[in-house]
């Protein structure tokens, strides 16, 4: 058994479910409402409980959805944690981490950011359209084909074994859940133009493009990187949305090392902590 594989400490509160794993500085992972932290945050887990890190994931469920509420609920959180954590957000949990990194400065050590975004373009709000349809009305192959779309390169859907695997797997072309889907649109449609304000964060960031996403953009999430005072830009070539679970050897190592440089484990723990193996 792996580390990661062990039973997380669970907590749910009014801001909303948590899952913990380990001792250490903590990392803690955001996410989109319809996208599940805990699966997602699995293929580098075990690597940072390993270096001595604190993983946690965390779901926010605010009364409200408009992204002042999320970032609120998300500030209170990390707020009542014992020390300052480095986030890790994806997609549209990459864009409440930028602004929790400018709401609580004092709270947070560093943050990463993959596939992130600043504003709303036009090609996203036909997008979020198509997903407000769909999530009622459209049938399972429409939701399907768009999902896979958006979320991998053009190679990966061209392998016939993998595009039958995915679609065997829930999910994929099933409506989504539709208060989740609720969740994250009152989100993106309040969420329309923040580049300007990103300006102001303070913290060091990785902000991380790849470069076929077509979903939220390689290009919008340069734009965070530039807007930024003290981000460092990395885009993973030949890869889509999908990137932190379909390719997870390029999109995980630059994230470890970016933490071991603004967020680093304690060595002592690090090097007294076996990595668990075995059945």
């Amino acid at each position: 058994m792996a580390i990661a594989d062990l039973d997380p400490l669970r907590d749910h509160d009014e801001l909303g479910v948590s899952h913990s794993w380990g001792t250490g500085p903590e990392v803690i992972f955001l996410s989109n409402p319809l996208a599940d932290p805990v699966a997602w945050s699995a293929p580098v887990r075990n690597e940072l409980l390993s270096l001595g890190y604190k993983v946690t994931t965390f779901e926010h469920r605010p009364g409200d959805s408009d992204w002042q509420s999320v970032v609120a609920c998300v500030t209170t959180f990390i707020g009542r944690r014992p020390e300052p954590v480095a986030l890790i957000g994806w997609s549209q949990g990459a864009a409440i981490a930028q602004e929790v990194a400018l709401a609580a400065e004092s709270r947070v050590r560093a943050a990463v950011l993959l596939a992130t975004y600043g504003r709303q373009n036009e090609i996203d709000r036909l997008l979020q359209d198509s997903w407000d349809y769909l999530a009622q009305n459209g049938p399972d192959s429409l939701r399907a084909v768009l999902r896979l779309l958006t979320a991998f390169s053009p190679d990966q859907l061209a392998d016939d074994s993998l595009v039958r695997l995915l679609l065997e797997q829930p999910g994929w072309a099933e409506k989504s859940d539709l208060d989740l889907r609720r969740r994250a649109a009152s989100f993106i449609a309040t969420y329309q133009d923040r580049i300007g304000s990103l300006t102001a964060v303070r913290r060091p960031c990785l902000v991380m493009g790849f470069e076929l996403d077509t979903d939220t953009f390689a290009a919008r999430a340069l734009e965070v990187a530039h807007a930024l005072p003290d981000a460092e830009y990395v885009e993973v070539s030949g890869v889509g949305h999908a990137a932190p679970l379909s390719d997870p050897a390029l999109v995980w190592p630059p994230v470890v090392a970016f933490l071991g440089r603004h967020h680093p484990a304690d060595e002592g723990r690090s090097a007294k902590r076996p990595v668990i193996t075995g059945p």
